[in-house]
């Protein structure tokens, strides 16, 4: 249809127009970003395929919140809009009518134009060639109709979301009760629709190299996230440390006040490890996908969660057992010419057979060291009874939101559940606040506050501010402390990733009572000491300021300088002159009141029986279309099986919508096994064959 043109190039715009405007303020790299943004968002629009790789290769790497202090935004959402942007402008340059094409004939009618609509909207339920009456077809429109009326149920999820926060508290630097974690808990879902168009594409013209991309992207994302995860343990606790009570975090900075995203990224991508081993076409390739599998299998270990090892374990066990079952509908290699040849498998070479068998090995071997030669997974394992009582308690806390028919078929709204928590549940609410003040007298400061009616949860909140690799010697930090009543104040530069210190050296200060009256402190620091992976890989740290219990219920801190040994001010809006710019904060131990720690109760609070009901209707079409749809036979089928089996298991004990960027790739797989057929069955490394019409 003539307008859909119009469509995709209005969308192309405003993606752009957010994205730069996003760029523009950010606080660290304005410039640069605007220009990355241009380029990214280019390069999609020339070649979509690559969206399809650097996406989900880039995914686990590229958020570096903790720096600018952004909490609803963060570096992947340009990455995003450029790729919308891109995918927009290329659909609106295919569709524009060029010279010598004759225009459609006009007359179709409503059901036509309604029809275009839908096929604008979500287009992967509309097969290219119109077999409307295939059994194919039935599936892919039920699994459209499912996922337009999601995206109904996440719309009004993020009106009511909206409507229920405080407008007056907008801006970049919110916490999680602000208006902006509304657009961060939906976001992901919607950047997913809006690239279903170049998907859809991508999809119907090369099937097979959008797999093999895919496949390749997230195989890579995966690599970036051992490495990661490898340097954050040989700086922190150590390589070969399993008993110190540290869970890897890697570069997932959402996990600064708990929550499961590194859980659910693992739950998602280790069966593309598989992949990666099982498709490799030679022995190099094949040692690299190993070596892969090494590491993967001790970011899994490391990350020392139960939910993993149970959703990983049985994501593998289904995979084993889909892969034998796609494996005997290929026939052996060395059968006659008229069989088929295209199998997803490489011939059964000997070093193939004999390099299996060692990965084995190893990888029994890291199961053994990690789990017998520490003991901190024991002692979780052992206090696995009590910590499901006490989840228990939490989620019928967390049910208890529901009160109305209203909220329990539409919910209370997304991103409000750690505000309406901690105000239901006053004994568990969030354990700190900042706040700016914009005083005529004393300028901009800010106010650091603890829980209003949970005194023993005060320390569980700190003030941070990130601070390059630090080295032996000592630190001033001076700074302008007043309270109302006589506060308490730890104050320490310590040697951290994110959630867990290897190190720190700190002193407590204590502030006087008198709310008008400003206290100049300045005190001497020294640096702690090398941590275990000694000076390289050099240990970032942090500044951190903690409110310590039985202190007043609120301190303000103005003018913070932290000087080295050369006087060169390491902190950057220490006056708090660019709002929060640079600030960052974390929770301490206790993670509570921000997730409800379970997905199907996750969208039960935020978009009621209807929204629950239509994610579990859309993930039943996506298992019914790998296992006995036109999916099937595709050569990722397994694989995306595997990834939503593991991905809903985990959620049983953990929220994960709650994480935009495993969120997002949550909702890119489900598109992915949602409208597959068999068309990248076969090898996507062969040259595809070109059909030659005969007279």
């Amino acid at each position: 249809m003539s307008w859909l043109p119009g469509v995709h190039a209005v969308l192309a715009a405003l993606a752009g127009a957010l994205g730069l405007f996003i760029a523009a303020n950010h606080p660290l790299w304005p410039n640069l970003l605007g220009v990355a943004f241009v380029a990214w968002a280019m390069a999609v629009g020339l070649r979509p395929s690559l969206f399809l790789f650097v996406l989900p290769a880039l995914l686990p790497v590229a958020g570096f919140s903790a720096w600018p202090g952004w909490i609803g935004v963060d570096d992947f959402d340009l990455l995003l809009l450029a790729a919308v942007s891109g995918g927009q402008a290329r659909l609106a340059a295919a569709g524009w009518p060029r010279r010598g094409r004759s225009p459609a004939s006009p007359g179709h009618g409503a059901r036509t134009a309604q029809r275009g609509l839908l096929k604008a909207l979500f287009p992967l339920c509309f097969r290219p060639d119109g077999g409307a009456g295939s059994a194919e077809f039935t599936l892919f429109r039920l699994a459209g109709i499912g996922l337009a009326a999601l995206s109904v149920s996440y719309a009004v999820a993020l009106v009511r979301g909206l409507s229920a926060a405080d407008p007056s508290l907008a801006g970049w630097f919110q916490g999680y009760e602000e208006p902006l974690n509304s657009l961060r808990v939906g976001k992901a879902f919607f950047f997913a629709l809006l690239l279903l168009p170049s998907l859809r594409q991508l999809h119907e013209r090369a099937p097979a190299l959008a797999a093999s991309r895919f496949a390749a992207g997230v195989a890579t994302g995966l690599g970036l996230l051992c490495v990661a995860v490898v340097w954050e343990r040989s700086t922190y606790p150590g390589l070969f440390d399993f008993s110190t009570p540290y869970r890897s975090t890697a570069l997932f900075w959402e996990m600064h006040v708990g929550g499961a995203a590194l859980d659910g990224y693992l739950a998602l991508a280790v069966p593309f490890a598989v992949h990666a081993v099982v498709r490799a076409p030679d022995r190099w390739r094949w040692g690299i996908a190993a070596a892969l599998a090494v590491l993967v299998a001790y970011a899994c270990l490391t990350s020392f969660s139960r939910s993993v090892y149970l959703g990983v374990g049985l994501s593998l066990a289904l995979l084993a057992w889909r892969l034998s079952a796609q494996r005997q509908s290929f026939p052996p290699p060395g059968l006659p010419a008229s069989a088929p040849t295209d199998s997803p498998f490489p011939p059964p070479e000997a070093w193939r057979r004999w390099g299996g068998r060692v990965l084995l090995a190893v990888l029994a071997f890291e199961v053994v060291a990690v789990l017998g030669f520490g003991d901190f997974m024991s002692r979780r394992l052992s206090a696995s009874e009590r910590d499901l009582g006490g989840r228990l308690e939490h989620w019928t806390a967390g049910l208890s939101l529901l009160r109305s028919p209203s909220e329990i078929m539409f919910g209370r709204g997304l991103g409000r559940f750690p505000a309406n928590y901690s105000q239901a549940v006053p004994e568990r609410e969030i354990p700190g606040r900042l706040l700016l003040v914009d005083d005529r007298q004393s300028g901009t400061y800010l106010r650091l506050s603890g829980p209003s009616q949970g005194p023993r949860r005060q320390g569980a909140f700190e003030l941070l501010q990130r601070v390059s690799p630090l080295h032996d010697g000592s630190y001033t930090l001076a700074m302008d402390l007043r309270a109302p009543q006589e506060a308490r104040l730890s104050v320490a530069v310590c040697q951290r990733h994110l959630l867990y210190e290897a190190s720190c050296r700190g002193t407590l200060v204590r502030v006087p009572g008198g709310e008008a009256q400003w206290h100049h402190f300045s005190l001497r620091l020294n640096t702690p000491p090398a941590g275990a992976g000694g000076a390289w890989p050099p240990a970032l740290g942090f500044l951190s300021l903690r409110l310590l219990p039985g202190s007043a219920g609120a301190i303000d801190v103005d003018k913070l300088r932290l000087r080295d040994a050369t006087g060169r001010d390491l902190l950057q809006n220490g006056d708090f002159s660019d709002g929060l710019a640079h600030w960052f904060f974390a929770g301490r131990h206790y993670f509570v009141p921000w997730h409800i720690d379970n997905l199907f109760l996750e969208m039960l609070v935020d978009q009621g029986v209807s929204g629950l009901l239509l994610l579990l209707v859309l993930l039943a079409l996506a298992c019914v279309n790998l296992l006995r749809g036109p999916g099937r036979s595709h050569v990722l089928a397994p694989y995306l099986l595997a990834t939503l089996i593991s991905f809903m298991v985990v959620g049983v004990f953990s929220s994960l919508l709650d994480m935009p960027r495993p969120a997002f790739l949550f909702f890119l797989l489900l598109c992915f096994a949602l409208f597959l057929n068999g068309c990248a069955a076969a090898n996507p490394l062969a040259v595809p064959s070109v059909p030659v019409r005969t007279p």
